[in-house]
């Protein structure tokens, strides 16, 4: 690929730097007194050289007065790698950015800015992108990562740095493969794929992590959406949608996001019964729950959780008797991270005997997690017969000298029908975890519980036939750098069908895989790909509008990859049948590259009445309360193409 001599302009932007995301405080129960810079091969932590002969690399070029960590990572020339770099800040709160910059392309220093990345062979992709001269950035709210992807020919050295001074020279050699080069699963299509129904698309760069419920012929999605014609204006907006399958029809309606992250955390969730819609999302001090009577039409009652600080990861549920239950992370007294848990109910009722109006209970903290402690989104579910079980963890970081590991605990917690909770610890492994799920059957001390979790060799579930007392773990499956699992239990006639989806780690990108046990789990397991990646040199492009105004040059180099996007899906259960909503993206790395110097971070500072304003003309989702609004056509040329599947 050619070398450039060409800077992009570069919009200069003051961004506060909260202190929380450098802080130094410790207590009793913090395993870490410094936020980790650290690399990642997707689930599993990196280490850095020990010994051997550095790169020599002038770091005063990029403002760096020494970087006490290096590492040496090995990829095969033309072959696919992937990793990424990720900060982390106490409690989960607190702006937080982690950079890369180009140090040398095969022993010379690269020409231009940070487009430079992308004629060399790597696809940079990240929440809140934004080029600085010659450092490339990501931000977030309590995590920031920033993940470089692609193929190269020649060797490569970078440096990387986050906001609190850590800094690393990372070399990466043409040589063996190595922890960041995925390996090609092989799967079959998945024969079961019954639909794909288009239901939105969108070019904004905040655009992502749906997630999903079905009440009736009606499915109903939440997602982040920005502008959908000027990508890269930093607004973010919670947008709320129904499908309707008998009629075809694609409605929805929304509000602007308030909270602070450009885009690394699910804040919301959804859940439907009946005529009954419960949307919780996050919130700065609070967790805000928005309750529909009337299928999304209309959201009558909106109930304020209290909470701590930051709030993170909301998830609901609700029972066959419309007993609610909302749980999420908040920030402690001394910015450990606790598990909150609220539950509540119906306390009055329409004609018809549908429920007309909740109230909760108190919030209960049923766990308390050190300093810098990274929460994953939680799994939760009613049995047919009232029990509540709820899959969670949170990961946190230890280091011996200048290396990190990063430890998850794996808990559930049980609370049987008209009993008092009980939490049991699943497992504990050394993984950067993303996402527990559970799945049920029956009810009662012989309930059955799935639990599928992430582990450095892929995905494991453990199951329990004793309503949470004791768990048994069955084989690892999906390979090295599996995550997200969603798990399904279902109860045929002769047999229990198990489907456990998840996003893995394929050669070309980010991929949706589904593992099936047609008689679990004594039958052979089957493998499958739902969607594919593809990794392609970037066609021959015009100069593409960027937000404020400008072009970028004609487009011809780097990589054009397509993937299930971060956190890019969500599945629930009708019937007999799994119903995912999948966000796949494609994008250029040149396109990137360039973007990220005229762009503008997205977060709190900038997400607010007037960011909105300045949308761009028919670019703005429909912000109508409830979900009614007709949406407007998908269009295939946009990069995020939202759909839902129906699987047998």
């Amino acid at each position: 690929m050619p070398k450039l001599a060409l800077r992009v302009p570069v919009l200069l932007l003051a961004a506060t730097v909260l202190a929380g995301a450098c802080s130094n405080k410790s207590t009793a129960s913090a395993r870490t007194n410094t936020a980790p810079l650290v690399l990642l091969a997707d689930t599993n932590v990196l280490p850095p050289e020990t010994g051997g002969e550095r790169p020599r690399v002038a770091l005063s070029r990029f403002g760096v007065d020494a970087a006490a960590t290096y590492y040496r990572l090995s990829t095969p020339k033309q072959t696919p790698f992937r990793f990424d770099v990720v900060g982390i800040a106490p409690a989960a709160g607190g702006f937080v950015g982690v950079r890369a910059a180009h140090a040398a392309d095969d022993g010379r220093i690269p020409a231009g800015g940070v487009e430079s990345l992308a004629a060399a062979g790597f696809a940079p992709a990240g929440a809140g992108l934004l080029g600085d001269g010659v450092w490339l950035m990501a931000h977030g709210e309590g995590m920031a990562r920033l993940t470089l992807q692609g193929s190269i020919e020649r060797p490569q050295v970078l440096v990387v740095a986050d906001d609190c001074g850590h800094a690393a020279v990372v070399e990466i050699v043409l040589g063996e493969p190595s922890a960041i080069n995925p390996a090609e699963p092989g799967l079959p299509a998945d024969p079961t794929i019954q639909e794909r129904v288009p239901l939105y698309s969108s070019d904004a760069w905040t655009f992502g992590m749906p997630t999903v419920a079905i009440s009736g012929d009606r499915t109903s999605v939440v997602v982040y959406e920005g502008d959908r014609a000027a990508g890269m204006l930093p607004v973010r907006y919670e947008l709320r949608m129904q499908h309707d399958r008998a009629t075809g029809a694609r409605t929805g309606g929304g509000s602007l996001a308030v909270g602070g992250d450009a885009g690394n955390w699910r804040d919301h969730e959804i859940a439907a019964l009946h005529n009954v819609l419960a949307v919780a999302r996050n919130e700065f001090q609070q967790v805000r729950v928005l309750l529909s009577f009337d299928r999304g039409a209309t959201f009558g009652q909106e109930i304020e959780l209290p909470a701590q600080g930051q709030t993170r990861l909301a998830q609901v549920a609700l029972a066959a008797d419309h007993s609610l239950a909302v749980s999420y992370w908040q920030e402690g007294a001394f910015g450990e991270q606790q598990f909150v848990l609220v539950q509540g109910g119906p306390v009055a009722f329409d004609p018809t005997g549908s429920p007309a109006w909740f109230a909760c209970q108190a919030p209960r903290v049923l766990r308390t997690m050190p300093q810098f402690s990274s929460p994953l989104t939680t799994g939760m579910a009613y049995s047919v017969g009232g029990d509540l079980v709820v899959g969670y963890a949170a990961g946190w970081f230890t280091s011996e000298g200048m290396e990190w590991t990063s430890t998850t605990e794996f808990r559930c917690a049980v609370q049987p029908f008209g009993g008092e909770l009980r939490d049991t610890q699943v497992d504990l492994e050394a993984v950067f975890g993303r996402d527990p799920a559970v799945a049920l059957l029956g009810s009662g001390p012989t309930l059955q519980i799935a639990y599928a979790y992430e582990v450095a060799a892929g995905i494991r579930v453990a199951t329990s036939a004793d309503g949470g007392l004791t768990f048994t773990q069955l084989d690892t499956f999906g390979g090295s750098g599996a995550h997200l699992p969603s798990v399904f239990l279902r109860q045929g006639p002769a047999s229990v069908q198990a489907d456990v989806l998840f996003l893995a780690a394929a050669a070309s990108g980010t991929e949706l895989h589904r593992a099936r046990w047609t008689d679990f789990p004594a039958s052979v397991r089957e493998d499958f790909r739902v969607t594919q990646a593809t990794m392609t040199p970037t066609p021959s492009l015009p100069g593409r509008p960027i937000w404020n105004g400008g072009h970028t040059p004609p487009l011809s180099f780097g990589w054009r990859i397509q993937q299930v996007s971060w956190l890019g899906y969500d599945a629930t259960l009708d019937g007999d049948q799994i119903v995912v909503a999948v966000d796949e993206v494609t994008f250029d790395a040149a396109y990137c590259c360039y973007g990220a110097s005229f762009g503008a971070p997205s977060g709190r500072f900038e997400v607010n009445g007037q960011a909105a304003q300045n949308s761009s003309q028919g670019g703005t989702p429909p912000l109508a309360p409830g979900m009614t609004e007709p949406l407007p056509p998908v269009d295939p040329a946009h990069a995020h193409q939202l759909a839902l599947l129906r699987l047998r």
